[in-house]
């Protein structure tokens, strides 16, 4: 019963690992941010809905009826990837009834990766 039992736990404690090794390969893929040009492109882009530290009170989210959301919270989720966050941005999020429009034609992966980090650092 110990082997089964010290088993099952060296199966999670691998499993976790290699969640959180991805992710780390995952999230830093998309080389090192501009943070001016993260800024610039998020005021021109995505604070008039997120608002100035991008926590979806920017001065479009009361005219919206899903509430945009708070993109430091996305970043800063432990089990979420940016990798996902990108895609969001870039083909446009309708989960949950929302109406976050794509940007694939106005931002590129790294200039989302730029707003994230600039996002981060201003929080």
């Amino acid at each position: 019963m110990k082997k089964i039992m010290w088993c099952t736990v060296v199966l999670i404690i691998v499993g976790i690992t290699g969640f959180f090794g991805v992710k780390h390969f995952t999230d830093n893929q998309f080389g090192t941010p501009d943070l001016t040009n993260g800024k610039s492109k998020f005021i021109t882009n995505c604070a008039v809905c997120h608002g100035l530290k991008g926590r979806g009170d920017g001065i479009a989210a009361n005219t919206l009826t899903i509430s945009p959301d708070d993109i430091y919270d996305e970043l800063t989720n432990p089990l979420g990837f940016k990798s996902e966050l990108i895609s969001s941005v870039l083909n446009g999020d309708n989960g949950q009834g929302g109406v976050m429009p794509a940007f694939k034609n106005t931002l590129s992966e790294s200039d989302v990766n730029d707003i994230f980090m600039y996002i981060k650092v201003i929080n």
